[in-house]
């Protein structure tokens, strides 16, 4: 009998481990649908009334939720078993199937306007998980359970945060305001002369930024390379400068230079009679600021396309008796092409895209980003024309980044071969050196007074009118308890911050291992539809996450998930950039190695690539940190009173016209943010010598 017995349990044993893994998803979206919300609650979980809580439960009546969760109950019917002999046309079934189970509840529920709940957070991740069991046991992608997870988390995230949006802002321009379709009215809206000429506008704004920012770059670039010696750290403070200052801060420091009440302004008055106007509100302040925030952007592309020229190629000039100016005009400048159109073109780009320095500089003159901020904030709500807008920034940004993409980057300016030597690098025509010198120490001069400006004024009792020295902007922002002032929004972006900087270096790295190390269809459609987020600007960014969640299926408007979404988004190509550039750099070898020891593809990323790419990963973090602090035109739109992020109590300061206190919250955020810049970027240096020491020693 106990024999028997045994071999009873045995079998009961050997029936529970051939069980499909998909009958456990199964029961866990069942589990969601009796414990979870199906539906969105207006407040949230926790000050929601009970009535309200239990009618957003799905089963507490019939409703379109009881065919969400017992759609996916026909994959049960099926043998538990995972093999037998029909198994590929059982697991092409349960991809088919559990893909039409999520498109019928995201249809269902924009068709009825019930907004999902938490339930169907859990529903689609057991769909995914079933879709990617199956892809598994079809053998795709070698079976590995873990790419081919990866490889749905990151189409779905792409299609929910990135497409969708995009698609969403183009709703509103073929709806009038009762939501009737209306299908040329963005004809009449382009039409007006107004919108005409805030478009020719922005890029006449953006094509004189891009010139001058990127003539200003490389003057850098050609300084740092060529000309500096021991002073070439000076360039690198200020590139980091623009990153660490906060939105509006720099428009805030032009003014208190050259607006009505600057200083340089009043000593032109009363040193050669000048009369007081407002030249600087308008295009020219503009212009200034943004060649201040941008140029340092260009230096930064410019720099590295410098350093990859080969000497030897002048050198080869030479010997054919040309001259300097020869040599740097026909030789090096062609050489620069792709990187100073590369410039050009971003700098063009992050124009059209800028909101506070409009805001702050603009006067009359409108602008893109400035006219949809005002239709969707403004006092007459207009999102038909703020669509139409967006729209046409959209489309500006992506015909250049297509342009960039795809012109650019198939052209071929190879000047570093396998060959050892390199020559010596030459130096520049004597005009050139003078010229660029001067044009850098002018620039240096403009930045230390501007930054000084800023630091100077947020101890000001009133600029302009009172110069007096004072703390009170300093106490009314922080010496008022953790509840009153600047503490609460500092700690909130801080928080929002601290959480977005490691999703998008986790994300950003996972993407860029798919891409590197994978080979399937559709890479480069991955690939593209990511670096997406760089070219849709901020603003559009904003108004796009506001018409596609703020109504159903999805809600997510005014909570603190969307501002943390909204952040890891507009980061992400920088981790993706970081981890491909750091996956380059490690043989494809010693992922081999570790699968050859039975190693799966999770312990290879975790044991192997993130501790050899730490130094990048950890660069990805800062910069996400520092951007997401200082971010303010994709989330502009998306804070409310509880969620209110640094930027956008600095800009209701600049509203409000407090402009010490905008300017010493500014102050702050800069210092607090270079200072984790320099501390992060010592301990890295660090343990590079350290590690270059000890190979040394071996």
């Amino acid at each position: 009998m106990n024999n028997l017995a045994a071999e009873s349990d045995l079998r009961q044993l050997q029936s529970s481990e051939q069980r499909d893994p998909i009958f456990y998803w199964i029961i866990a979206l069942i589990g969601a649908f009796v414990l979870l919300p199906s539906f969105s609650l207006d407040y949230g979980v926790f000050e929601s009334t009970s009535q309200e809580f239990k009618e957003a439960m799905g089963w507490s009546g019939m409703n379109i939720s009881w065919l969400w969760f017992t759609m996916p109950l026909v994959l049960l019917n099926r043998p538990f078993q995972a093999q037998d002999k029909y198994a590929k046309k059982r697991h092409q079934f349960d991809i088919s199937y559990a893909g039409f189970c999520v498109l019928f509840t995201l249809l269902s529920s924009w068709y009825t306007e019930q907004g999902l709940g938490y339930a169907t957070i859990v529903l689609f991740i057991s769909l995914g998980c079933v879709i990617t069991l199956a892809l598994a046991r079809l053998e795709y992608l070698g079976g590995d359970i873990f790419v081919i997870g990866a490889l749905v988390s990151i189409v779905s995230l792409i299609s929910i945060f990135i497409i969708y949006p995009s698609i969403a802002i183009f709703v509103p321009m073929f709806q009038d305001d009762m939501g009737n379709f209306v299908m040329w009215q963005f004809v009449e809206i382009l039409g007006r002369s107004q919108i005409i000429q805030i478009i020719l506008n922005s890029i006449m704004l953006g094509t004189s930024v891009g010139v001058v920012a990127t003539i200003f770059g490389l003057v850098f670039a050609i300084y740092t390379t060529r000309i500096a010696k021991r002073s070439a750290f000076i360039a690198r403070i200020f590139s980091i400068l623009p990153i660490v200052t906060p939105p509006f801060v720099v428009g805030l420091g032009v003014t208190l230079m050259l607006g009505r009440s600057g200083y340089i302004t009043e000593l032109m008055v009363d040193w050669f009679g000048l009369q007081h106007t407002n030249w600087l509100y308008g295009f020219t302040g503009i212009w200034m600021a943004q060649v201040l925030a941008f140029s340092p952007m260009s230096f930064m592309i410019l720099d590295g396309a410098m350093k990859s020229l080969s000497p030897s190629l002048e050198e080869a000039s030479y010997t054919l008796r040309a001259n300097r100016y020869q040599t740097f005009f026909q030789i090096v400048m062609p050489l620069l092409k792709p990187a100073l159109a590369n410039s050009f073109l971003i700098i063009f780009v992050q124009s059209l895209a800028d909101f506070s320095n409009p805001l702050v500089l603009g006067g009359s003159f409108d602008v893109l980003a400035t006219q949809i901020y005002f239709y969707i904030a403004g006092a007459q709500l207009d999102y038909a024309s703020a669509s139409t807008l967006g729209a046409v920034l959209l489309l500006f940004s992506l015909a250049i980044f297509v342009i960039q993409y795809i012109w650019i980057g198939k052209r071929s300016y190879v000047t570093i071969s396998g060959k050892s030597y390199r020559g010596d690098v030459q130096p520049l025509p004597a005009g050139i050196k003078y010229g660029v010198s001067g044009l850098l120490y002018f620039w240096m001069a403009f930045n230390i007074l501007l930054y000084g400006s800023i630091v100077f004024g947020s101890f000001t009792v009133n600029w302009g009118v009172d110069y007096s020295l004072t703390l009170d902007n300093y106490i009314n922002l922080f010496g008022m308890g953790f509840s009153e002032g600047a503490w609460p929004s500092l700690l909130t972006t801080m928080t929002y911050a601290g959480v977005a900087a490691p999703l998008t270096a986790l994300f950003g790295l996972l993407i860029a291992y798919i891409v590197v190390r994978q080979q399937f269809h559709g890479k480069k459609v991955i690939e593209f539809a990511t670096m997406l987020c760089f070219a849709v600007p901020g603003t559009v960014a904003g108004v796009s996450y506001i018409l596609a969640f703020n109504d159903a299926p999805v809600y997510l408007t005014g909570t603190a998930v969307i501002v943390i979404i909204s952040m890891v988004m507009r980061n992400i190509p920088v981790g993706i950039r970081a981890g491909i550039a750091g996956l380059g750099q490690l043989d494809k070898s010693l992922d081999e190695a570790s699968l050859s020891l039975r190693a799966n593809s999770f312990k290879t990323i975790t044991h192997i690539l993130i501790p050899l790419l730490r130094p990048a990963i950890l660069s990805t973090l800062i910069y996400s940190f520092v951007r997401a602090m200082t971010t303010v035109s994709a989330i502009i739109f998306l804070v409310t009173p509880e969620t209110r992020v640094a930027t956008s109590y600095i800009l209701n300061r600049v509203e409000d016209g407090e402009y010490g206190i905008a300017i010493a919250y500014g102050s702050v955020l800069i210092f607090v943010m270079l200072a984790i810049i320099l501390i992060f970027d010592a301990l890295v240096g660090e343990a590079r010598v350290s590690r270059s020491k000890a190979n040394n020693q071996d």
